[in-house]
C-alpha cells in the first residue's frame, strides 16, 4: 500500500528518499496529503509544501498497529481513514526526526546489534531479555527483521540533524 486516495486527501505510504517523498508531493500539490514521514523531519516538509496537513510513523507499526501522527491541520476523516486501514492514530503536539517511538526503537536496535558485534550474547538472547526483562512486544532484532534499511537512514538522518555520535550505526548495519 503506497498511496491511499480518498475525497480530497492522500494517504501516502511509501518508504523512500527525500527527494522521492517530496516528488510525490510536487506531483500533488493540488492535494491535501498525510504522509508517513517515519524516517524524516517533518518540520522540513510543512516548511516547503502547504499541502502536507499531516505526517505519521507507520514503518515500525507492530500488529497493534499504533502510529503517531502529526496534525498542521487536523482532519477527523483521515483519522477515520487510518482507523479503517487497521491503525489505531496516536496524536502528537510536537513532531520531530523520527517521531518518539521509531526513534527510540533505531537507537534500542541500534545498542543490540553493538552488544552482538561485542558478542555480549546471542541475537536470540538479546531479544529474549528485552522482551522478558522490560516487556517490550519483540526483541530489538526482531524489530530490525524486515526494517533494516528504515533504521539505517533513520540513524543516519539522526546523526545528520543533531551530529550526535549515539547515532552513529554499528557495523551490522551498515
Amino acid at each position: 500500500m503506497t498511496n491511499v486516495s480518498f475525497g480530497k486527501y492522500l494517504l501516502n505510504f511509501g518508504f523512500g528518499t527525500k527527494e522521492e517523498k517530496k516528488d510525490v508531493l510536487r506531483k500533488n500539490s493540488d492535494r491535501k496529503i498525510v504522509m508517513d514521514l517515519t524516517c524524516y523531519d517533518p518540520a522540513e516538509f510543512y516548511n516547503e509544501f502547504p499541502q502536507l496537513v499531516g505526517t505519521f510513523a507507520a514503518l515500525f507499526a507492530d500488529e497493534s498497529k499504533k502510529t503517531e501522527i502529526h496534525f498542521r491541520e487536523r482532519s477527523e476523516e483521515v483519522v477515520s481513514k487510518l482507523k479503517e486501514l487497521g491503525f489505531q492514530p496516536v496524536e502528537t503536539t510536537v513532531v520531530s526526526c523520527g517521531f518518539i517511538f521509531p526513534r527510540t526503537i533505531v537507537q534500542i536496535i541500534n545498542e543490540a546489534c553493538f552488544a552482538l558485534e561485542e558478542e555480549v550474547a546471542s541475537a536470540s538472547d538479546i531479544d529474549r531479555a528485552m522482551k522478558f526483562g522490560v516487556n517490550y512486544p519483540k526483541g530489538p532484532f526482531e524489530w530490525l527483521s524486515g526494517r533494516k534499511e528504515y533504521v539505517r537512514v533513520l540513524l543516519a538522518e539522526l546523526l545528520l540533524k543533531t551530529g550526535d555520535q549515539r547515532y552513529r550505526a554499528s557495523n551490522l548495519l551498515k
